[in-house]
């Protein structure tokens, strides 16, 4: 009989200590966030080129491409940030009597900033090129700036952390969890949502005039970033 108590209390002492050891630790949650603004400063835009009849000749494409390709050259725009996407051709009223097959094509383009971008709708003007559309804006650092961000917020989180209980005369532990909230950030940016381009319509405005500039919004990438601290 005392032997069987003595197991009972020996059982009865190992699960208690058991207990105690799985009595989680006081702990602190916080959510840290970075917010930086940035500029675009990769511009993609599509540029249609449709043959036509002037003067009784017909502008091929290949002519209506050099002449493109030479406005980027005197804007300093590299040619090789020219990308040609899609060709089609289309029968076309020319004259009263008279049709023609005339071919269509679409580039891609690539710009470096806005002040170049600029000149680039003006110089589309010249060549009477009416049809063009920005399809996205980023940054060419995006992902070292993202980096830098979750960092940034790691530390506001402990910072946090670290003046809360500092009300409480306690310290911050270790990290127990992190996590990064969901914050909808996307690789690029789209032209509807994110960028405003003053003297920019549906197509292509005229910009001529000094007093209006093409221009992009800052941009706001944010971050936040949920940490679990013990508390010493």
């Amino acid at each position: 009989m005392k032997y069987k108590i003595a197991i009972l209390l020996l059982l009865i002492a190992t699960v208690s200590f058991a207990q105690n050891n799985n009595i989680e630790k006081p702990y602190i949650e916080v959510i840290g966030t970075s917010e930086k603004e940035i500029i675009p400063n990769e511009i993609y835009l599509d540029i249609f080129l449709k043959e036509r009849m002037e003067k009784g000749q017909k502008l091929n494409l290949e002519f209506l491409e050099n002449q493109l390709k030479e406005q980027l050259k005197a804007i300093e725009i590299p040619e090789s940030n020219l990308f040609i996407s899609d060709v089609n051709s289309v029968l076309s009223k020319t004259g009263w009597f008279s049709k023609e097959i005339l071919s269509t094509a679409k580039y891609s383009l690539k710009v470096n900033n806005s002040k170049k971008l600029k000149k680039l709708f003006e110089c589309l003007d010249d060549l009477k090129i009416s049809k063009v559309n920005i399809t996205k804006a980023t940054h060419s650092n995006i992902k070292e700036i993202r980096k830098e961000n979750r960092v940034a917020a790691i530390r506001a989180a402990k910072e946090k952390a670290t003046y809360l209980l500092l009300a409480i005369d306690e310290k911050v532990g270790k990290p127990i969890k992190i996590n990064e909230m969901n914050t909808n950030n996307n690789e690029s940016f789209t032209f509807a949502n994110n960028i405003q381009v003053n003297g920019y319509a549906s197509g292509l405005s005229k910009i001529r005039s000094k007093k209006q500039i093409v221009q992009f919004e800052k941009i706001v990438i944010k971050t936040s970033i949920y940490v679990k601290f013990e508390i010493e």
